[in-house]
């Protein structure tokens, strides 16, 4: 470009694939800074591991429904269970494994539209983040993780800012057993609530 701007500085001396790749990383980098967490491919492998861990045994519901109360239910709902935190998962299409299991390892993939997170500064200094649940030009109403509502003035704002990492943790699998992990899947995938 004209301007010999950083993503293009490299032009001239990189292939079109390599240019591709560095212009994204460096858009990236400029957008959202260093993103941190397991890479793609940790990713990838986490999901093939846990799929094929749901695919070797049958699970039962009526546990997965426990592992769902100590590991989900705080923030999402199902059927009747849960908090509203996170976005109800009765209506999600459960039946997809490889995008449940996609969700659950990297939370941030996909972020639900109502469900991004966002980060406000105060001018005296708080730091606050949380969904933005309603706003006008006077007021943002912001809901944070533990469900509260704080309605924040809007001449209050020193910044307010999407953040595309969501609230949920990544490595919510991890600390169960192979068979939590089934049970869970089991109890996610159900068609209807159980008695």
């Amino acid at each position: 470009c004209a301007q010999k701007c950083e993503y293009c500085a490299f032009y001239s001396e990189a292939s079109s694939g390599e240019l591709i790749n560095r212009y994204v990383t460096a858009l990236v980098r400029e957008l959202f800074g260093d993103v941190q967490g397991a890479t793609t491919a940790e990713m990838r492998s986490q999901i093939d591991r846990f799929a094929d861990v749901v695919g070797q045994g049958s699970g039962n519901p009526y546990s997965g429904r426990q592992v769902f109360r100590t590991s989900c239910a705080k923030c999402h709902r199902l059927f009747d269970d849960g908090g509203n935190i996170g976005p109800d998962l009765t209506a999600y299409k459960r039946d997809d494994l490889k995008r449940m299991l996609l969700n659950v390892v990297n939370p941030s993939a996909e972020i639900r539209e109502g469900f991004e997170n966002h980060l406000v500064q105060t001018g005296d200094g708080r730091t606050l983040n949380g969904f933005i649940v309603e706003q006008d030009k006077q007021v943002v109403v912001l809901k944070g993780i533990d469900g509260q509502s704080l309605i924040l003035p809007r001449e209050e704002i020193d910044e307010l800012r999407a953040v595309p990492t969501s609230l949920m943790p990544e490595d919510l699998l991890k600390s169960l057993t192979d068979q939590q992990v089934r049970d869970l899947f089991a109890y996610l995938r159900a068609t209807q609530p159980l008695p």
